[in-house]
């Protein structure tokens, strides 16, 4: 990986992914974050969606990758 590439997350909150038939979301809102993919954990994601978004409590986080059929 080269140290100029930049990678973001896309927080997708208070919607749903549908796919039909690419995937897409409907709703809700979209942050987008700069992240090091190399150190981002689980238990960091929760937080920032909580500081960011400010949210009390992660329920569920799903992901997906582009150009994949499935979340």
């Amino acid at each position: 990986m080269s140290v100029e590439e930049e990678y973001y997350i896309n927080l997708h909150v208070g919607g749903k992914f549908v796919c039909d038939p690419h995937v897409r979301y409907l709703g809700g809102e979209m942050v987008r974050l700069k992240e090091d993919l190399n150190t981002i954990l689980y238990f960091e994601l929760c937080k920032t969606v909580k500081d960011k978004l400010g949210f009390n409590i992660v329920q569920l986080i799903y992901f997906h990758v582009p150009g994949s059929r499935t979340l």
